[in-house]
This record gives structure tokens, sequence and C-alpha cells, in this order.
């Protein structure tokens, strides 16, 4: 009797543990976090802090959001969002880095990043004027413009590096060509969508 209460608790134990083993193993693997998909895509992750330039010097904004940043061997860089990067659908930034609609013509001083940003409905902005600028700086950086990262907002919260943009559209790549770093699908625009490079 007792042999066979013991082979009943034993059988019993085997069973659960199988049950717990396999339940363990049919768990879809967690999903990546926005950091690690930059990091899997050649990017280093970082939680960067808004700064708005006053000319005079920068002030710390409470913003902070987690970036990609991108650095290539001659030196150049991008940085885009962790989140837009690892957006599952196409974002504003996204589509506007894949189709690279056309640059306006700048006259004068202007920025022409600032003004290609703008063309595309988006924003570096950081007040009314257009000299009214600012930027993102990594945290535990040093707050200097030689750490700022000027980028372009789009309405959708997408945002992306906006020289490494408007670099991209004239055929440069800085920092790393993040065509095939996407987690979205995008695909290319519309034949006869001139102008309407957001149109899915």
């Amino acid at each position: 009797m007792r042999a066979r209460i013991t082979a009943t608790v034993m059988a019993l134990a085997t069973g659960a543990a199988l049950l717990i083993t396999t339940q363990a193993s049919a768990q879809p693997d967690k999903p990546d976090t926005p950091a690690g998909w930059c990091q899997r895509h050649g990017g280093t992750p970082g939680d960067y802090r808004a700064y708005y330039d006053n000319q005079a010097g920068l002030t710390a904004l409470g913003t902070v959001r987690g970036l990609c940043h991108f650095r290539a061997e001659d030196g150049s860089r991008i940085v885009i969002p962790s989140d837009t990067l690892d957006a599952d659908k196409p974002t504003l930034a996204g589509l506007a880095y894949i189709r690279k609609p056309a640059m306006p013509h700048v006259t004068g001083g202007a920025n022409p990043a600032a003004v290609y940003c703008a063309h595309l409905g988006g924003t570096s902005q950081f007040g009314i004027g257009k000299l009214e600028v600012g930027g993102w700086i990594r945290e535990g950086d040093a707050v200097s413009r030689d750490n700022l990262h000027s980028m372009c907002m789009f309405a959708d919260g997408s945002a992306i590096d906006e020289w490494g943009l408007a670099y991209h559209t004239m055929g440069v790549v800085r920092g790393a060509d993040l065509e095939h770093k996407f987690r979205a699908h995008i695909p290319p625009a519309e034949a006869g969508a001139a102008g309407a490079y957001n149109r899915l």
C-alpha cells in the first residue's frame, strides 16, 4: 500500500513538473523593448533630455526620451527615438526617411535641415521664432552644443535627427543607413503621389 501511494505521488510530481515545463516553453518570447531593438540593430540606446538653446546657453527641460544613437567610422552620427525605430506600423519620420521627399528651395542663410523638416510638416523649433531652437543631450554627457542633437518632430510623436534626414534625402548617409533598421515595413510611395510622402 505504501509503495502504491509513493508511486502515485511520484507520478503526480513528475506530471506537474512536465506541465510546468511545457507551459513555460509554450510562452511566447518577450518582445523586444525599443532600446533592445535599437541595440540589436547596431545602435546605442540611451536616455536623452531636451534642452532649449537661448543663444546664451542651454536650458534643461523636463522631457526625457529614449533615443538610439548610431555613429559611423567617419565620425558622422544620427539619432532617432528608439520607439520610432521600433514602431510596428510606419511613422511619419520613417516614411520621410525611406521615401525621401524632395528638398524645397532654401534661400538666404536659413538652416536647410530645419526648412526641410518644416516642409514635411515637422518642427525642430523650441518656440515661436525660427531662431528658437534646441535639441537633445544624452543624460550624463556634458551639456554643450557639441552633444546637442537637433530633431525633426512630427505630429504622430515620431522624430528623427533633422540633419540625418536632410542628408539622407540628398543621398548621403550619416551615422548608419536606417532603411533596414525600422521594425515596420515601409512601402515605397505610390506612383504619381508627388508631395504625399505620408500616404499608405
